[in-house]
């Protein structure tokens, strides 16, 4: 189990590591995710959308 420092700075340094690390993920995720969707042929993407207005009815 992990220890909780008892220095708050300590606490703050470690919590701002961490975000930054969960920024970098997510910004390679967004750029993984819209090369992948770059790849789906439009009319397949269109198809989608007039299904979940369908679902919405």
């Amino acid at each position: 189990m992990t220890q909780i420092p008892a220095d708050a700075n300590e606490v703050i340094d470690q919590l701002s590591a961490q975000i930054g690390t969960l920024t970098k993920q997510n910004a390679i995720l967004s750029s993984q995710l819209a090369a992948a969707m770059k790849l789906i042929p439009q009319d397949v993407l269109d198809s989608l959308g007039k299904e979940d207005a369908n679902a919405e009815d």
